[in-house]
């Protein structure tokens, strides 16, 4: 057992802690208990729900993860001119013009930055031997198989500029990691709507935007950092309240119809991009149902009940929950208001920020463990988000079938986490996730085993998807509503500054050898096996309201158990 050394303020009775305040006074319970007055499964939860944690993230995720395959360097080699007015072939032509040296896979292959130092119209044959090696001087090939036009073929983002695509990857993380803590804070202390409504207008602009600005770079990053600062946070902030709003058996199935919904979206991705087939449509177009989607939101998106009360906002929150219940038909109790004055009394108080959450040593540790497996699972995902580009073979089934493997994925998540328990599942699976990751490792550079490398790699980001919606769920049943989405953006923030990394990782592997992502993943997920054991289990537990009640949240469960069914009723009382 961990003890937060802060006993003064319980009593003490044959052996176990109970509290002094009656569990029929606990702010949750109260809170719990008038939602379900207004129907926490009724025809305006699945509304909101459907519209803002399904439509909302599938235009999100195409609106922001497009840049992914907008960011592909297709195959390309240095431009020699001369070959029309030979009966040449282009392999012959990459013949005569074209050293050869190693690749990622370790086979030596044409170079794509160095050129034989020919003379202009070149004359066949030659004596290679009597010519020096040069970088490109005329230009580059593209291979236009798959794409028309990306950003890096358009703007010749390759050789000595092959950064420019890494570093752009950094500024999505960056400003992923800024947006999270800034707009996560906003929304604590300003409110979940507005929030979301800032942040999806910031998506539609930013990348609408970068779509004019790729010839100059910086002002390109400055719109690529706008968008992606918006996504995380517009996510967060539906999420809350339709779990703020559900109870407690339902929460995994709101994280599961975001899942999917983040699933649909990457699915749809590469489907667009095939279609199209040039970057600057295939980022476009969903710009078109978000705008739809911001339109209605401004009179369909309510604020959080549990916020408003939480802050004290009695009037508001009295009309939010009239506007929920005239939705499903029903009527609130007479003793609604003065209901809502004791959970106000109860959770009053300053929303301190992060700092919050160093206010006791059990919080502070379940913080610590949260953020740590937030970050291995932030890092593991963009690494094989990013590293999609350097799989050999079509880029847009590459792209697809490791987005749709988030689909079951999603379903095994919310039936394992609902069974045996969410640290057990998180535990093993990252477990999975470094064996599967070390095999990839010892394969990978054998072309041979192309489909046993693709599959196995596909299997992994079935698993980390997993662990990604366990943590999740996770984060969002172990902070406190008042530092709720605080705690998740700060979580967030630990995740991207990790995932500032993750594109040298990939780097790595597209341009010296392809094993080294997976030899990375092999070693977070050993960390995360061992991380993720030490969280308390959140199975069918009452969601915390307040600082004190996230203060005994797991304080006394064993290092290691399963857990056992249980009843709707449980609440913190089990845990002191």
């Amino acid at each position: 057992m961990i003890s937060d050394g802060n006993d003064d303020d319980d009593t003490v009775t044959s052996g176990k802690l109970l509290p002094r305040q009656d569990e029929s006074d606990n702010a949750a319970v109260l809170m719990d208990d008038l939602i379900r007055h207004v129907d926490n499964e009724g025809a305006f939860q699945n509304a909101f729900n459907n519209l803002f944690n399904f439509f909302a993230v599938i235009v999100g995720v195409m609106s922001v993860y497009s840049l992914v395959l907008a960011m592909k360097v297709p195959n390309h080699w240095c431009h020699v001119p001369g070959r029309d007015n030979t009966n040449l072939t282009l392999t012959e032509w990459k013949n005569y013009t074209l050293p050869r040296d190693k690749d990622n896979r370790e086979m030596f292959a044409y170079s794509k930055c160095l050129m034989y130092n020919v003379t202009i119209p070149l004359v066949v044959p030659y004596n290679k031997r009597d010519l020096g090696v040069v970088n490109c001087q005329y230009g580059w090939e593209y291979d236009r198989r798959w794409f028309h036009k990306t950003v890096p073929s358009q703007e010749n983002w390759v050789c000595d500029k092959s950064l420019y695509v890494t570093n752009t990857f950094v500024v999505t993380q960056i400003g992923e990691a800024v947006g999270t803590i800034f707009f996560g804070h906003m929304s604590d202390t300003v409110g979940r709507r507005p929030v979301f409504l800032i942040t999806l207008a910031l998506l539609i602009v930013g990348r609408g935007l970068s779509v004019l600005t790729p010839s100059y770079y910086w002002l390109y990053l400055v719109t690529v950092f706008l968008g992606h600062s918006a996504l995380s946070s517009l996510c967060f902030a539906a999420t809350t309240i339709g779990i703020e709003l559900s109870q407690s058996e339902h929460r995994a199935y709101i994280v599961m119809l975001q899942s999917l919904g983040w699933t649909s979206g990457m699915c749809l991705i590469p489907l667009l991009a095939w279609l199209t087939a040039d970057w600057t449509e295939f980022v476009l177009l969903p710009l078109l149902p978000a705008s739809c989607i911001f339109i209605c939101s401004c009179s369909l998106f309510i604020e959080s009940p549990r916020w408003l009360a939480s802050r004290g906002k009695i009037s508001r929150c009295l009309a939010t929950l009239r506007h929920i219940a005239d939705n499903n038909k029903l009527e609130l109790p007479d003793s609604a208001e003065n209901t809502l004055r004791r959970v106000a009394e109860q959770s009053r108080g300053k929303v301190l920020g992060p700092s919050s959450f160093l206010s006791s040593t059990r919080l502070a540790t379940n913080t610590a463990l949260l953020v740590t497996c937030w970050m291995l699972n932030c890092v593991s995902y963009v690494i094989l988000l990013l590293n999609v580009n350097n799989m050999s073979g079509n880029p847009f089934l590459n792209f697809f079938w490791q987005s749709a493997v988030e689909l079951p994925a999603g379903f095994v998540a919310k039936w394992l986490s609902d069974r045996v328990g969410r640290r057990s599942t998180q535990t093993f699976t990252f477990l999975v996730i470094a064996a599967s990751s070390f095999c990839v490792s010892r394969i990978v550079n054998n072309p041979n085993l192309h489909e046993v490398t693709t599959t196995t790699i596909i299997f992994v980001k079935f698993c980390v998807t997993i662990t990604n919606f366990v943590c999740y769920l996770q984060a969002m049943e172990i902070f406190p509503t008042c530092l709720r989405q605080t705690g998740m953006s700060v979580a967030n923030v630990a995740g991207n500054a990790g995932g500032v990394l993750a594109p040298y990782v990939v780097y790595l592997g597209s341009h010296i050898n392809q094993k080294y992502p997976y030899i990375v993943l092999c070693a977070m997920a050993l960390l995360g096996t061992a991380v993720s054991s030490f969280l308390p289990e959140t199975l069918n537990k009452k969601l915390p309201d307040n600082i004190k009640d996230a203060k005994y949240f797991g304080r006394n469960e064993k290092y290691w158990s399963f857990c056992k069914k249980s009843s709707e009723g449980e609440s913190y009382t089990n845990f002191r």
